[in-house]
């Protein structure tokens, strides 16, 4: 779960990228991926697991996605990579709602919770239910937003010291009441206590997420594409 440590890079003669589980889909993570032309991506497929793998793309890098295409890519999640500096977030009191460390003890709360904040999102359709951020207590900065009565309500998880917000979402009937950004605040002075710099986010076309992170002074930097490889090989 999460945006675990890179692992092994895997190079070829005009190729290479490294490999790591991937935040948005059960699959391997093709992190950095550069290829020249199809033979340099074919050489660094072949010496991968088997798929599902995944890349996230720039989406004016048509060269790319078209090699990917060539070996069974397909696309799942369009979207705009939002970044900001972590001070400044000012974080609004909301009454009868607490910013609390997540804690796996939750993990049917949460689950519940999640399925319905992140409906209609492509990444979790990838990830499915449970998704496995249940048991991402302890890695990165995991923060819960929950009634005073124990009742969860939103969640925000981002690496350290990075800043990637790679999990985030607040129930429908509890937004626009200044949760999501308590949320992100919580997670900001992780990441800022960790001494990271910059929050990252990508936020998925058709979702609320972009003007979401646009209210709380994210600039965009640059369009994005998640493309999947699933099955065999191709």
């Amino acid at each position: 779960m999460g945006t675990p440590p890179l692992g092994p890079a895997v190079t070829a003669p005009g190729g290479s990228c490294r490999l790591r589980p991937s935040p948005t889909a059960l699959a391997v993570r093709l992190d950095g991926l550069q290829a020249r032309d199809q033979g340099a991506l074919d050489a660094l497929l072949d010496q991968l697991p088997e798929p599902p793998w995944d890349v996230e793309v720039n989406a004016d890098d048509t060269e790319v996605l078209g090699l990917l295409a060539g070996r069974g890519f397909t696309e799942y999640a369009r979207g705009t990579l939002y970044a900001r500096g972590v001070d400044g977030i000012a974080a609004p009191r909301v009454p009868g709602i607490e910013i609390v460390s997540y804690d796996n003890d939750w993990a049917p709360a949460f689950t519940a919770a999640e399925a319905r904040a992140m409906q209609g999102l492509a990444a979790f359709a990838e990830l499915g239910s449970p998704s496995g951020y249940e048991w991402g207590a302890g890695e990165g900065s995991f923060k819960i937003a929950r009634t005073t009565d124990g009742h969860l309500l939103g969640f925000a998880h981002a690496d350290l010291p990075d800043g990637v917000l790679d999990w985030c979402g607040v129930v429908p009937d509890a937004r626009r009441r200044g949760i999501g950004r308590l949320l992100i605040a919580g997670v900001a002075r992780d990441v800022a206590n960790a001494r990271g710099t910059h929050l990252l986010a990508f936020a998925e076309d058709g979702t609320p997420a972009g003007p979401f992170l646009a209210r709380l002074g994210f600039q965009a930097r640059g369009r994005r594409v998640l493309v999947i490889r699933r099955g065999g090989r191709a």
